[in-house]
Order: C-alpha cells, then sequence, then structure tokens
C-alpha cells in the first residue's frame, strides 16, 4: 500500500504534494483525542470528520481530520485507496485547488487500510448542523448559497460532476464560507468517467428522482441537489427527516423535496367558483427570517422560484448554475449587504 501513493512524493509544477506531511494512524488518533465524541463534526459519504489540534512549539493550529470508515474487506482498499489518490491529485494539482471554497489539504494517511486526510481549516461546523440553528443567520446562508453555487459552476467548467451534494459535506469557516470535503461520487478530471456499473444514486433526499428512471447523470442532477440544499437554507429544513419512521417511503413528507412541492404547488393555485386561479408568488423561507434587519420579501420570492427551478421536472428546463450564480448576486441581500459578512468583491462582477 504504501507505493500506491509514491508519486505525491515528487513535486509537480502545478503544486507540491511532495510538501504534504505523510501521517500515522496513529497521529491522526492523537490529533483528535482519540477521535473522541466531543471532536465529532459529522459523517461523509464513505467517513467521518473530526476537529483535530496540531501543536507547534508553543502555538496550537486547528485543523479538520477527515477518516475513511475501515474497508471491511481487504479487497476493497485499492478503490478507498484510489479515492485518496484522486483526492490529492485535486487538491494539489489541479486548477481548482487555489479556489477559497475547496479545502486546503495539509497531509493524508494510508496506512494498512486506514485511510484519512488533514486540512487546513479552523472550523465551525457543517451546513447539516447548522441549518436548523437560529445563530445561523439570513445573510450567513446566501452568503453560503452564493460561494458553494460559484464552486459547483467552477467544477461544472471543468467537466466536473459532484453527484454527492450534501450540507454534510460543507463545512464552514469563522467568515461563513463552506468549504467542500468530499469528492467521493466526483466524476470527470482526474477522477474519470462514470463506472459502468454504476449504483451510488447521490445522497438521500438530494438525489434527482429522474435518475431512478434514466441512470443518466448531468450538470442538471448536481442543479437539483443544489436546490435541494438551497429550499433547506432558506425554509431551515434538513433533506431527509430521519425523525419520520423511514417505513412511510420518501413521497410521504419526510424529504424536502416532497414538502416543497406540496407547499410550493398548494399556494401557486387555488380553486375558485370550479376553477383554478392562479395567486400570487410564494415564499418558502422560515417565518423567523421576517424579523432579521437583512432579511428582504422580494428576495424570499426570487430565491424560492430559483430553488423551484432548480428542482424542476424537466431537466432541461432547471437553470444552469452559472444562472443560479447571476440570480443569486442579483438579490437585495447581496447588492446592498454583502459587504457585512464579506462576500469577495467579484461576486458583484455584472450587478448594476
Amino acid at each position: 500500500m504504501a507505493k500506491i501513493l509514491s508519486s505525491f512524493t515528487a513535486s509537480s509544477g502545478m503544486g507540491s504534494p511532495g510538501d504534504l506531511v505523510e501521517y500515522t494512524y496513529e497521529t491522526l488518533d492523537s490529533l483528535t483525542g482519540g477521535f473522541s465524541a466531543e471532536n465529532y463534526i459529522g459523517s461523509t459519504q464513505y467517513g467521518e470528520v473530526f476537529r483535530g489540534k496540531i501543536h507547534e512549539g508553543m502555538e496550537t493550529r486547528e485543523v479538520v481530520v477527515k477518516r475513511w470508515v475501515k474497508p471491511s474487506n481487504v479487497k476493497t482498499w485499492p478503490r478507498f485507496a484510489a479515492r485518496l489518490e484522486a483526492e490529492i491529485k485535486l487538491l494539489t494539482a489541479s486548477v481548482l485547488r487555489r479556489h477559497p471554497n475547496m479545502v486546503k489539504l495539509n497531509g493524508y494517511c494510508c496506512e494498512n487500510g486506514r485511510f484519512g486526510v488533514v486540512y487546513d481549516l479552523k472550523p465551525v461546523d457543517t451546513v447539516h448542523n447548522l441549518v436548523l440553528q437560529d445563530d445561523f443567520k439570513w445573510l450567513a446562508r446566501i452568503k453560503v448559497a452564493l460561494e458553494f453555487a460559484v464552486l459547483v459552476e467552477c467544477l461544472h467548467g471543468e467537466e466536473l460532476l459532484l453527484r454527492n451534494t450534501n450540507a454534510a459535506h460543507l463545512i464552514v469557516d469563522e467568515a461563513f464560507s463552506p468549504r467542500l470535503l468530499d469528492f467521493s461520487l466526483l466524476v470527470g478530471g482526474v477522477f474519470g468517467g462514470i463506472p459502468s456499473r454504476e449504483c451510488k444514486w447521490g445522497c438521500v433526499g438530494y438525489a434527482d428522482p429522474r435518475l431512478l428512471e434514466s441512470g443518466n447523470w448531468s450538470d442538471k442532477t448536481d442543479v437539483f441537489a443544489y436546490g435541494i440544499l438551497l429550499l433547506g437554507l432558506i425554509a431551515k429544513r434538513r433533506a431527509y427527516d430521519t425523525s419520520l419512521d423511514s417505513r412511510r417511503g420518501m413521497n410521504d413528507g419526510n424529504t424536502t423535496y416532497y414538502w416543497a412541492l406540496k407547499e410550493y404547488n398548494a399556494h401557486s393555485q387555488s380553486k375558485v367558483w370550479g376553477k383554478f386561479k392562479k395567486r400570487k408568488p410564494k415564499s418558502l423561507v422560515h417565518k423567523s427570517f421576517e424579523m432579521d434587519p437583512y432579511f428582504d420579501a422580494g428576495d424570499g420570492i426570487t430565491i424560492t422560484k430559483l430553488a423551484m427551478d432548480c428542482v424542476g421536472d424537466d431537466p432541461k428546463q432547471r437553470p444552469t448554475m452559472k444562472q443560479v450564480v447571476c440570480c443569486l448576486r442579483e438579490l437585495n441581500a447581496v447588492r446592498f449587504y454583502g459587504h457585512i459578512i464579506g462576500i469577495p468583491g467579484e461576486m458583484f462582477e455584472g450587478t448594476g
């Protein structure tokens, strides 16, 4: 196994993988206090994420440690190692390595079937954990929505499909900038094409129902998943409500998708004298945000429509991520108050 990642010992012109620290699993254990419960942040597609601390002389630096759940079968080790290798390439030698919403890789572990990575990041929490909290304010949510949209647009520009968008895979720093830290279903570029026997349908609650019919991944399946994340941010909902009995199935209101369809469509049309009469646009923004000084009712309607367009029934009619970014840039919260929370100036390009 030591030879699998041997290519990273040499420096490349687009990054310096040789500068990465090669950690032992024992060291990862030490950084996280024995992968303690108090340092546990959340789960990813194939692993777990923890807060960690690196002691350097008199100083202590906070990091994030992601470990893959140890494969039960030794035959699966090469597949896990290949994903680790691809992630290292993405974060050290691709044009996306410098993107502000990608995690910065500090080092990795590949030891006897135990895999992990260390990111230079002082974390607040994952979006999954924050989305229900009242102190996760409106402007912070808009910043997360916009910056993540810009990142997905960049991924699509490099012909990469994320495929496993999930609020649990986005961790925010102290400035509430989201960082993507899971790439386990990413395809294209260094990750290669979609396997012929692909059986992963994305994350529960985020997967496009049309995939079950066609099995065809495209950038519009990423758009659908983004729409679910956006709905969760504005409505204070998680994509899938695990508190409900899973035996009820995915169509009975325990997903944000079906909840949004019911709420939005029920409001859009009402029966008057035996006929359907179109009503005013509907906002799915949680009512608690109406008291937020930076919330704008018009933004609520605009962002709701954008999210519903993203999860539209016909993938061809869904917006591109570039169109999503343009729409979010035009929100009053971004145009007039974006500087308060530090939305990068270049994100204002194209606004009047």
